[in-house]
């Protein structure tokens, strides 16, 4: 059994440089015989950092390696489809950065390409694989499988419940607190980023969509289609799910914040570092660690509270020195990638598919020309059987 995946890394910035090439590098199971970008600035980078044996600027020379068994496609979504179908065949698996397409007619072509080379495909919605929403959905599904009411639930009416057909929805919130200062430089460019519906929503609307377990039929957005939004999605079951998304906020305070309520029972995310749970009896509460945690001597609090209270001092350095790093928390991109690595020498299947990428591709589309048209934005059956055929 082969103890190694070969793997070719098709665009080195920030993201790349932020996340998965630590990660590739770091993990046992990869071999990253290629880097490759266009910008000599990004290659030197890598050099100077990881020291791969080939570095390119035409990601094709990574194809025409025989030894190469996958690619890491971490490019600007405006330019992957042409790499991926040269990827796809070139026989090369491949794990592509969301959003995986912008558009239906792309996403369509990207998923006749896959159907047709067989492939494995990977769509890099790292959340999924968070130890806290591993955990997070475990609970929630066995809750929903088979709902018990906690000892302690309050009841103004006792005896006998009549059933409403509105407890067999989950209604989920979502809050995004980000800071556009923060954003990629291409990330608000239409003709690039698209905005961050496009670009960073689409996180929030896969992880919806696999938390609910279930396809979104309409969408309601407003605010800007840039940034600054509110997304209400409205499930086949009935489920509705809001995101609330802000570029103008502040990292001083935590990022994320998840919660999920279904037949008596709440499930809190707080910012990938403490699960909450009320109404399900023998769960409370688990703190989860920093993913790097900078500032170890800070020790007081829990949760967010231990993460605002860390921040503070990061930003008391930054002060001082002129910039300084931030704690980070577990997303999940290291076992996604990890799974990609799985998909690769065990044939397993793959965490996060080309449906599930085309999927968030159209919600996003919807929920833009929701924001822009002031109205709901209705999601067709017939676009589901579009997507599956």
């Amino acid at each position: 059994m082969r103890e190694k995946a070969v793997i070719g890394i098709i665009g080195c910035g920030m993201i790349a440089q932020d996340v998965h090439l630590e990660n590739a590098f770091n993990n046992p199971r990869i071999y990253v015989k290629w880097c490759c970008d266009i910008n000599k600035d990004n290659l030197n980078y890598v050099k100077d950092k990881y020291d791969p044996d080939f570095l390119t600027s035409d990601y094709r020379e990574i194809l025409l390696d025989s030894e190469v068994d996958g690619v890491l496609i971490l490019t600007t979504h405006d330019i992957r489809e042409s790499i991926i179908k040269d990827a796809a065949e070139a026989g090369k698996h491949i794990y592509v950065e969301k959003p995986m397409s912008t558009s239906v007619e792309e996403s369509y072509r990207i998923m006749r390409i896959i159907k047709e080379t067989g492939v494995k495909f990977v769509v890099g919605f790292n959340r999924r694989c968070a130890p806290i929403v591993e955990d997070a959905i475990e609970v929630y599904r066995n809750h929903k499988s088979n709902p018990v009411d906690a000892p302690w639930r309050y009841k103004r009416i006792k005896g006998e419940h009549q059933p409403l057909r509105e407890e067999e929805a989950t209604m989920i919130l979502m809050r995004i607190n980000d800071d556009l200062m923060s954003f990629k430089p291409y990330a608000l460019d239409e003709m690039i980023g698209e905005g961050s519906i496009i670009g960073e929503l689409c996180h929030f609307i896969d992880l919806a969509c696999f938390i609910i377990g279930k396809e979104p039929v309409k969408v309601y957005a407003e605010g800007w289609a840039m940034v600054n939004q509110v997304l209400t999605l409205l499930f086949e079951d009935q489920s509705i799910v809001t995101i609330f998304e802000t570029g103008v906020g502040s990292f001083d305070h935590p990022k994320e914040l998840i919660e999920i309520f279904h037949k008596g029972a709440s499930i809190v995310l707080d910012h990938y570092l403490q699960l909450r749970v009320g109404g399900i009896n023998g769960i409370y509460k688990k703190n989860y660690p920093f993913l790097k945690d900078t500032y170890p001597y800070i020790t007081e609090g829990e949760g967010t509270n231990l993460f605002i209270n860390k921040v503070s001092e990061r930003n008391r350095v930054a002060a001082e020195k002129g910039d300084a790093a931030f704690p980070t928390v577990n997303k999940g991109h290291y076992k996604m990638l990890d799974r990609f690595v799985d998909c690769i020498l065990h044939d397993a299947p793959s965490p996060c598919g080309v449906i599930d990428g085309a999927r968030a591709t159209l919600v996003s589309i919807k929920a833009k020309e929701s924001v822009r048209l002031g109205i709901p934005v209705k999601i067709s059956k017939d676009e589901y059987d579009y997507f599956f055929a």
